[in-house]
């Protein structure tokens, strides 16, 4: 870094010695500013940049590059004006109206946000990241309907967008479409991506850095948004420049999972863990790896490394906790879940330990659970589904309540027309005697389920409909091969 630097200072002065025109010099001073820049050296960075400025106005590059070296480091209201700058220039330079756009919003300015993303959009190669970016204004205006057009056709044109998944789930629930807001949820990633489109300088920027650990943040800095490849390409030169960094090889490995590259980042995590086996989060990021590979004991074990390492780890426990329940272990997951409600309390993670109470026969347990999870949030459609189950449906007497069940499951199937509630509908009718409609519905749900193609379903379906048939209420809220208790959350997902 330092010789790095050392080179770059040389070269400036050499062309400085020659008496350059102000064009001339004002690219050195941009040079001299990138290489800074590339460093994570901020100040020498930006006084090189305004220099640039100074003798090249005309010269967009400088006021781009200014901009994001403002916006790096916290400076938004600066960052705006740059990139401002870069439109007076070019009116039409779609990085500096996407830049300015995102900064616009992170800052609160909606309205500037709004007009730089509405002139991007007709920009065809930049439409996908402009139709991103008036979803989340028409979202921050509480303008839903708008939202989840915008958002959805900007998946349609770049259908790995995972992570705008969460502001379209968030614009769905709001409208009151629970089932389009979990579908959503369901293909989102924390870690995914948002649509962009190609930076040349950011990519020159990136090039010019030269120590392992300006490296290392700059790949953090792509990872954190999204930028998985330019992230990967960082971390990749960051190992070369420091190949026993166990810091760095974990994030590479965590970069290349996220491209789906699943054999190249268990390479890069279990070396990084040979050189340092207390990075909880390289622990961690092994045992998504090998659960995405459907390598339940090796995750397991990995899972419970990071727990070890990281005894506040809640995502760690709740993976652990599928892992358990996949291989038939109700109790330990339930356990499991239990702590990690009592790190972090949420829906899902008391649902999933409703499941595993269910699974191990703590029905009142289960019940209890259940019960808190609807006072809490009266909306859950998926705790009031499994209450609504329990109540019509367990073996113990004592629990059941079928005029609740059905209460519940009739408002539930109303408002869903969900085969899985309609399952439930159908169990709380039979509970309360009426087997005659019962019936009728478990052999429209049946064929729902058929032409969704879930035979594995069949075999539950039909005993509970035969059930009904002979004038019986089940006893069997679910199946035991239910995909409820096999979990696998979307972070883990089997990848092919």
């Amino acid at each position: 870094m330092q010789t790095t630097i050392e080179n770059a200072h040389a070269t400036f002065a050499r062309i400085a010695a020659e008496k350059p025109t102000n064009l001339k010099l004002a690219d050195a001073y941009g040079e001299l500013a990138m290489v800074h820049h590339a460093q994570d050296l901020a100040h020498p960075a930006e006084a090189a940049y305004k220099n640039a400025l100074l003798l090249a106005p005309g010269d967009k590059r400088w006021p781009y590059l200014l901009g994001h070296l403002y916006n790096d480091t916290a400076r938004q209201s600066e960052a705006m004006q740059c990139f401002e700058a870069v439109l007076k220039i070019d009116g039409d330079d779609a990085l500096a109206l996407l830049s300015l756009g995102e900064v616009a919003l992170a800052h609160g300015d909606v309205d500037r946000a709004q007009q730089v993303f509405d002139k991007l959009q007709h920009d065809k190669a930049a439409r996908p990241a402009a139709l991103a970016g008036l979803g989340k204004v028409a979202l921050a205006r509480r303008d839903y309907t708008k939202a989840v057009t915008h958002l959805e056709e900007s998946l349609q044109l770049w259908p790995n967008g995972s992570k705008l998944r969460h502001p379209l789930a968030v614009a769905y629930q709001a409208l009151g479409e629970r089932d389009k807001a979990a579908q959503a949820l369901r293909g989102y990633s924390a870690n995914g991506q948002e649509p962009s489109i190609p930076d040349p300088l950011a990519d020159a920027l990136g090039a010019k850095a030269a120590s392992s650990r300006a490296l290392l943040r700059r790949g953090q800095r792509y990872g954190q948004s999204g930028q998985f490849d330019l992230a990967r390409q960082a971390f990749q030169a960051a190992a070369q420049a420091d190949p026993t960094n166990a810091e760095i090889l974990a994030n590479l490995g965590i970069s290349l999972a996220n491209l789906g590259q699943l054999e190249a980042a268990q390479k890069s995590l279990i070396e990084s863990l040979r050189i340092d086996d207390k990075n909880a989060t390289a622990q961690m990021s092994l045992a998504v790896v090998y659960d995405r590979q459907g390598l339940d004991q090796q995750a397991i074990g990995r899972y419970l490394a990071a727990i070890e390492r990281d005894g506040k780890n809640v995502q760690a426990r709740v993976y652990l906790a599928d892992a358990k329940m996949r291989a038939g272990l109700a109790l330990e997951a339930a356990s499991l879940y239990r702590e990690a409600f009592g790190i972090s309390p949420s829906a899902r993670i008391r649902l999933s330990l409703s499941y595993a109470l269910l699974r191990s026969g703590q029905f009142a347990e289960a019940k209890k659970q259940l019960e808190a999870g609807l006072a809490e949030d009266g909306s859950n459609q998926s705790i009031a589904n499994a209450l609504a189950r329990v109540l019509a449906a367990v073996p113990d007497a004592s629990l059941r309540d079928g005029q609740r069940a059905l209460s519940i499951a009739k408002q539930l199937f109303e408002a869903t027309k969900s085969p899985d509630a309609g399952q439930t509908f159908a169990m709380a009718m039979a509970e309360t005697g009426d087997f005659e409609q019962a019936v009728k519905l478990q052999q429209e749900t049946v064929i729902v389920y058929d032409r969704m193609g879930a035979s594995a379903m069949k075999p539950f379906l039909e005993r509970n409909l035969a059930q009904y048939q002979q004038k019986k209420a089940t006893r069997e809220p679910w199946s035991a091969t239910d995909v409820m208790f096999r979990p696998r959350s979307p972070a883990v997902s089997l990848k092919p």
